[in-house]
């Protein structure tokens, strides 16, 4: 089975969060937020960027910030890649 790319973002968002804590990914659930897990605005950063990696698009930090949990804040980076217009 073949992931799609929303699924893709939150999972390499997941797994990237998880790397910088220090934490296995399953450990994070979905109401986990860069706080609860260890991190701050400078992981954020890092986020943004493999995600920016990932799908070619620009993503802004501060979506990182202004979402409560990290899959929000996936879920709104897929509907920005995906064309949609921002939520938030």
């Amino acid at each position: 089975m073949t992931e799609t790319a929303d699924e893709n973002i939150r999972t390499r968002v997941l797994r990237k969060a998880a790397e910088l804590a220090g934490i296995e990914v399953d450990v994070i659930d979905p109401e986990s937020t860069l706080e609860s897990i260890g991190l701050d605005s400078s992981d954020a950063v890092i986020l943004a960027m493999e995600v920016e990696e990932v799908s070619g698009v620009e993503i802004d930090v501060g979506i990182f910030l202004r979402f409560e949990t990290l899959v929000e804040a996936a879920d709104e980076i897929s509907r920005i890649v995906d064309g949609a217009q921002p939520a938030g």
